[in-house]
C-alpha cells in the first residue's frame, strides 16, 4: 500500500468519527438528523452541514465544523485531493446503455420474422400456455 493511499484512508477513518461526533451533538442541540454517507461523497451537502455547524450555538459543534471543513475541503481535503464519487441518486438517473435486441433462436422463427421491426417473437408467445 502506498503512502497516499495509507494517509487517504487515515483520513477518511477521521472524517468519519468527526462526522460522527456532529451526528450525535445536532440530533441533541436541534433533533437534526444528518445522513454521514451522503456528507461523505456528495460535496454540496457536506458544505451545507458544515455551514449549519459554522452558525451553531455550540462551540462544540463549530469546531467539528472546522475540523471537518478541513478535512474535505483543506489544501489535501477528500474533496479536493480526487474526484468525489458521485451521488447514488445521479448514478441512478442516468440512462443505462442499450444493448442490442438479441437475434430470434427459437426453431418456429423465419428470416422473414427476424427482419420485422416487431421484437416480440410472435412463435415464442403462441407456445405459451
Amino acid at each position: 500500500m502506498t503512502e497516499e493511499h495509507h494517509s487517504r484512508a487515515e483520513l477518511e477513518t477521521h472524517a468519519f468519527a468527526l462526522m460522527g461526533r456532529l451526528h450525535v451533538n445536532l440530533r441533541r442541540q436541534s433533533g437534526r438528523v444528518i445522513d454521514i454517507e451522503y456528507m461523505r461523497i456528495d460535496p454540496a451537502y457536506c458544505r451545507y452541514l458544515l455551514k449549519m455547524a459554522s452558525l451553531s450555538t455550540s462551540e462544540e459543534v463549530q469546531e467539528l465544523g472546522q475540523k471537518l471543513q478541513e478535512v474535505f475541503f483543506g489544501e489535501e481535503g477528500l474533496f479536493v485531493r480526487t474526484e468525489p464519487r458521485q451521488p447514488l441518486l445521479a448514478r441512478l438517473q442516468e440512462p443505462a446503455p442499450s444493448a442490442p435486441a438479441p437475434a430470434a433462436t427459437t426453431p418456429t422463427a423465419t428470416p422473414a420474422a427476424t427482419d420485422n421491426a416487431d421484437p416480440v417473437d410472435r412463435g415464442y408467445i403462441g407456445r405459451l400456455r
